[in-house]
């Protein structure tokens, strides 16, 4: 199996995700996930009427998973004084930031760290590509116009959660991307993530048959906010 396909499996299964109960020991509980999640987004240690208020869960049930968390090494414990008076209250601190939510998302932050390393700019939008070919298997029966190749477009980028708009620009057609699956690792390796995506988009494209029109991708136009254009090329 080569780097791309690799690559692109990985895609698939970081963009539509797992069951969080696939987790196993400690975290297969919920409420645990949710006590790990509060404390690694917090900037300071927590206690426990903290965690109850940010998880909604009972205060004796809080104590009761994070001392599950603080045996299977996840969490630790320690005492913090509010002044110089008075018992320290009991606080708590994540042992670690996390490695993703899934395996699945750790395994496609390595592969993109090994293509980046290489340079692999060019066989990710490649991976891109093959991309397009799963989800649009079958070219268009007769070439598509510049509208209905954009709402094939729009539909597929809005199916795997990049809740694009469109809107027309003279004959040609503008995509903006409002949100992106892969937001975290494209920060870190965009020359990687934007070049599937652009693979991606050219490649659905291409499967609608018009040789007329061209798919071109900027990157982070405004924060979070990427653009697709899909412009008339002269005959």
């Amino acid at each position: 199996m080569t780097t791309s396909s690799i690559f692109f499996t990985i895609l698939i299964v970081y963009i539509r995700g797992v069951p969080d109960d696939v987790n196993f020991g400690a975290l297969a509980v919920p409420s645990r996930r949710q006590l790990l999640r509060a404390l690694r987004t917090a900037a300071t240690p927590l206690d426990a009427p903290a965690l109850a208020a940010a998880t909604g869960l009972h205060p004796n049930t809080v104590r009761f998973h994070l001392d599950v968390l603080i045996r299977t090494g996840f969490v630790r414990e320690s005492s913090a004084r509010l002044g110089r008076r008075g018992r320290p209250r009991t606080v708590y601190e994540p042992t670690t930031a996390g490695a993703h939510d899934t395996g699945y998302a750790l395994l496609a932050a390595v592969l993109v760290d090994r293509l980046d390393a290489t340079d692999g700019g060019g066989e990710a939008r490649e991976a891109g590509r093959a991309w397009a070919q799963r989800l649009r298997p079958h070219p268009a029966g007769q070439p598509e116009d510049m509208q209905a190749t954009a709402g094939t477009v729009a539909a597929l980028f809005t199916e795997l959660g990049f809740q694009p708009t469109l809107a027309t620009n003279g004959g040609d057609m503008q995509m903006t991307l409002h949100a992106c699956p892969f937001w975290s690792l494209a920060e870190d390796h965009p020359g990687i993530v934007c070049a599937v995506h652009l693979g991606l988009l050219q490649g659905l494209v291409e499967q609608g048959g018009q040789p007329g029109i061209e798919a071109h991708l900027t990157p982070f136009v405004r924060p979070r906010q990427c653009q697709a254009d899909l412009v008339t090329t002269e005959a």
